[in-house]
């Protein structure tokens, strides 16, 4: 902490720079149980399976690790 500033001190006007973040696989960016695994290696794409990560997946035709696309 520097010296004479107060702990917290405003980003913006109402807004304190912490603890405002979308949280962990939340908000509008979340990708929901639909969509594609796609491979960023080849641009393979296969169906989503909900409960299944695609990082847990390996592409067919590379053996790269899949990525949500």
């Amino acid at each position: 902490m520097v010296q004479g500033l107060p702990a917290r001190v405003p980003v913006q006007a109402g807004v304190w720079g912490r603890g405002q973040g979308r949280g962990r696989m939340g908000g509008p960016f979340a990708a929901g149980p639909g969509g594609s695994c796609v491979c960023p290696n080849c641009r393979q794409k296969i169906a989503h399976v909900a409960g299944q990560p695609c990082n847990a997946k390996s592409c067919l035709k590379c053996g790269t690790k899949m990525t949500r696309g």
